[in-house]
């Protein structure tokens, strides 16, 4: 009878156990699973975004990054890629045009007291995301419904009501 070299491998409890080790040893743990490498707080973060102009509007902690949506100095949506110990940009997408900034805004005050002043009645007032919704009535007695600008109070589109 010849001797198998290896003969452990006939073994069911080690055969069983070296396929379930090669099979798990390439799995990581899901990101949600994963300890955050080292690096500032999300409050330091924040505040170093904000004191270089940028707007935050999402901050969240990743594995190995803090994912950012942000406006820019300038108006723009920006989707960030943030290092946690430097807070450097490490990638940026531009994502279009930002609104203003809801505490940019004038108030519903405001806003009727600049459309009253035009001559129209105001009849309901609605904050929308891009702005207000009005619904006026002009001179004239024609009902309207706007788009108001809520930085500068001006009508930017309008049609029949």
């Amino acid at each position: 009878m010849t001797r198998h070299r290896h003969a452990c491998w006939r073994a069911p409890t080690v055969r069983a156990f070296a396929v379930a080790l090669a099979l798990t040893a390439p799995l990581t743990l899901p990101a949600w699973a994963q300890t955050p490498a080292p690096g500032r707080s999300t409050a330091a973060i924040a505040t170093h975004i904000a004191e270089n102009g940028f707007h935050v509007l999402k901050l969240e902690r990743e594995a190995t990054v803090y994912e950012a949506e942000l406006v820019s100095p300038q108006g723009n949506l920006v989707e960030a890629r943030i290092d946690p110990v430097s807070a450097a940009f490490l990638s940026t997408k531009m994502d279009g045009r930002a609104g203003p900034l809801p505490d940019q805004w004038l108030t519903v005050a405001q806003i009727a007291r600049h459309l009253e002043g035009q001559g129209y009645t105001v009849r309901k007032i609605e904050a929308e995301a891009t702005g207000y919704e009005v619904e006026l009535t002009d001179r004239a007695g024609a009902r309207t419904e706007a788009d108001i600008d809520p930085m500068t109070g001006a009508i930017r589109h309008s049609k029949p009501d």
